[in-house]
């Protein structure tokens, strides 16, 4: 059934009239670096949604895109991929700014190589179960790895405040600059006080938080 544009539709077709409710896939809000081409054009943008059957990207709705795009996207611990993909809608500006959004196009993968599928379906599992879980960040190097690897960050607290977060079994760790490390353990933090000291630190502490889930 085909649906029109209207007052509460945010979604505007891009070719063809696509309902939202049409997807049968889970979504999950993400930021990931991608690259697409087109034509002669290189751009960079941020993949904000995505799921198994596509992905959105932030931007895209001001490229002249043609109907099929080749994307490369990066996969946090599962390399890079190649798909070529369709646009199937586009966010405008004026839609997004009424549903808090950034404006962009919905894309659809017609086409992936061989172990994509299974490489997209580990990171969805991932990022599914980063989203039940907090972490605690202070302003240390890497905070925004950890913001975009999809656990719910917090900002530091203390006295009752810290004492309510460190009694929730969801909070797995609370990471604080290294002038920090013995103040967060007298807190009561105890074990769940870690540290980043370098952009490498970030990513071997979201690998530590992978394991503790799984």
């Amino acid at each position: 059934m085909q649906r029109r544009k209207g007052r509460t539709s945010e979604l505007v077709p891009y070719n063809s009239i696509i309902g939202i409710e049409n997807r049968v896939h889970p979504r999950y809000d993400v930021r990931l670096g991608v690259r697409y081409t087109n034509a002669a054009e290189f751009v960079a943008d941020y993949v904000e949604n995505l799921s198994a059957g596509g992905l959105f990207i932030a931007g895209a709705h001001a490229r002249d895109l043609q109907p099929e795009t080749e994307i490369d996207i990066e996969l946090p611990g599962q390399g890079s991929w190649r798909v070529k993909a369709k646009p199937v809608f586009k966010l405008s500006e004026e839609g997004a700014a009424k549903s808090g959004r950034r404006p962009g196009i919905g894309f659809k993968i017609i086409e992936s190589p061989p172990g994509f599928d299974d490489a997209l379906l580990g990171y969805l599992l991932r990022l599914g179960r980063r989203r039940d879980f907090k972490v605690m960040c202070g302003e240390v190097i890497g905070r925004s790895q950890l913001e975009d690897s999809g656990y719910v960050v917090l900002p530091l607290a203390q006295d009752a405040a810290l004492a309510e977060a460190l009694a929730d079994d969801k909070l797995l760790a609370v990471v604080v600059p290294p002038d920090l490390v013995e103040l967060y353990r007298g807190y009561g933090a105890g074990e769940r006080v870690r540290t980043a000291a370098e952009p490498r630190a970030m990513a071997d502490l979201i690998a530590k938080l992978d394991a503790s889930i799984e």
